[in-house]
């Protein structure tokens, strides 16, 4: 390939599963990398709403040949290994994109957090991402070529009273990353974070958050003064997932309207 060939966004023939994807930031990914070549896989946890989210996200999508959902807790081990078995059986070849994006958001004052609340916290967002690279590895390593992209927060840079062990999470996902990227870049796979900021995504409306009074709590602690919406984060995605980013691994993108400066 040329070099321009090699840094191009375009996905065609790439495998990639996204863990956590059946509606908000996730089910926009799926729809933005199936759109530019890609076959991808999601997960969801087992239930009646998130079935028909799943089946709602797969109908949307032109190309249903390309797209596979798949049931999986992000954080169980034997069923991530399973998702990603069940997808490279379907589609004949390793994964070359696999994306952490499944995660527990709940606010707790802290000292109201149960310990089995932290560890639930731990499990999804922060287990969750080193049970997919690990079921992802070895074919990454076989095919010299991979990329990991995990789903940070602006959190960690701001913290959050209300959700410790959330913010916690996120900010160990960042170590993770680069040490990950350490371990891991001799093998040619690469390992990133995306950061998003107040995203909009469809869970406010169902927790009856007013949109235009979180615009304007917003506004004095953004660069921009609108909303970031989910197809904002897609396209930041789709650029770590595909060979434009290839010379870039170990780093933060952040896309959050300026909200947070490091």
């Amino acid at each position: 390939m040329t070099a321009a060939e090699t840094r191009s966004f375009d996905m065609d023939g790439k495998l990639v599963i996204i863990m956590g994807a059946v509606r908000g930031i996730g089910a926009a990914v799926v729809r933005r990398l199936v759109g530019a070549g890609a076959a991808v896989g999601f997960t969801y946890r087992p239930s009646g709403a998130n079935q028909r989210y799943a089946a709602e996200l797969v109908a949307s999508i032109g190309a249903s040949d390309r797209v596979m959902a798949l049931v999986a807790d992000a954080s169980d081990r034997d069923e991530t290994e399973s998702a990603v078995a069940q997808l490279t059986e379907r589609f004949g070849r390793h994964v070359d994109v696999a994306i952490a994006n499944a995660g527990d958001t709940s606010k707790v004052p802290w000292t109201e957090i149960t310990v089995d609340q932290w560890d639930a916290m731990m499990a999804i967002n922060l287990r969750g991402a080193f049970v997919l690279a690990r079921a992802v590895g070895d074919g990454m390593r076989d095919n010299g070529y991979g990329k990991i992209i995990t789903v940070g927060s602006v959190m960690p840079n701001i913290g959050d009273p209300r959700a410790l062990h959330y913010v916690t999470t996120k900010a160990g996902l960042i170590g993770f990353t680069r040490s990950l990227a350490r371990a891991e870049g001799k093998y040619g796979i690469r390992v990133n974070c995306v950061v998003p900021g107040a995203i909009h995504v469809e869970k406010e409306l169902d927790q009856g958050s007013d949109p235009a009074k979180t615009l304007e709590w917003l506004k004095p602690l953004q660069c921009l003064q609108y909303r970031g919406h989910v197809e904002d984060l897609a396209a930041g995605v789709q650029y770590l997932a595909s060979h434009a980013s290839d010379f870039m691994t170990g780093q933060v993108l952040t896309i959050d309207g300026g909200r947070s400066h490091y």
